[in-house]
C-alpha cells in the first residue's frame, strides 16, 4: 500500500485503571484495512494513548507503506512525538522513544492531532474492549451462579465427584 492512515486512542476507567486501546488502519480510499480493540491492563489514560500508537506503528508496517499519517486528539502526544517539546516523565519519555523507534522505520510518516470530533472509530474500538470486558465478567458470573445452584443439590459423594472433575480440568488447563 502506498498510503495509510492510522487512528489512535486510549483510555482508563480510573486514574489509573482498567485501560483500553483502539487502533483504526484505513487505506487511502478510506477502507479500514485493520483494526485494534483490546485491553491492556492497569494502566493511566496517558500511557494507553502512547500504547495506541505503538501499536498502531506495529500494524501498519505489515503493510510496508511509503507514507503513514497518525491521527490523535491527544495534543501533548502529537507535540512529544513531532518534536515540539520534550516530556521529563521517564516512562513517557520511554514509551516516546519506542514509538518513534517504530514510526522510522516508515519511509514518510506523521501524527497529527485532530479534534474529538473528528476522530470517532478509535474511541468507539476502545469502548468495545471495555463493553466486551464487562460482558465476559456478567457471563463468568452468570455460569458461576448456575454452577452454585447447581452444586447446592448434589450429595455429598455428587460433590466428590464435581471437585475431582474441576481438579482434572484446572490441570488441564
Amino acid at each position: 500500500m502506498d498510503k495509510l492512515f492510522v487512528y489512535v486512542d486510549g483510555g482508563a476507567r480510573s486514574e489509573p485503571g482498567e485501560a483500553g486501546i483502539g487502533v483504526a488502519v484505513t487505506d487511502a480510499n478510506g477502507v479500514v484495512v485493520d483494526e485494534i480493540s483490546e485491553l491492556i491492563g492497569r494502566s493511566t489514560t496517558e500511557v494507553a494513548e502512547y500504547r495506541a500508537l505503538i501499536e498502531g506503528a506495529r500494524r501498519a508496517l505489515a503493510y510496508k507503506p511509503q507514507s503513514v499519517v497518525f491521527f490523535t486528539d491527544n495534543q501533548r502526544l502529537a507535540n512529544h512525538i513531532n518534536g515540539v517539546f520534550e516530556t521529563r516523565e521517564p516512562h513517557i519519555k520511554h514509551l516516546v522513544e519506542r514509538a518513534i523507534a517504530l514510526l522510522n522505520q516508515f519511509p514518510q510518516w506523521r501524527v497529527n492531532y485532530v479534534d474529538q470530533r473528528a476522530h470517532h472509530r478509535a474511541p468507539q474500538l476502545v469502548e468495545q474492549a471495555f463493553h466486551r470486558n464487562i460482558h465476559a465478567q456478567m457471563t463468568r458470573e452468570r455460569l458461576e451462579l448456575v454452577l452454585l445452584s447447581r452444586a447446592a443439590l448434589l450429595s455429598e459423594d455428587g460433590m466428590q465427584k464435581l471437585l475431582d472433575y474441576a481438579e482434572r480440568l484446572q490441570e488441564a488447563e
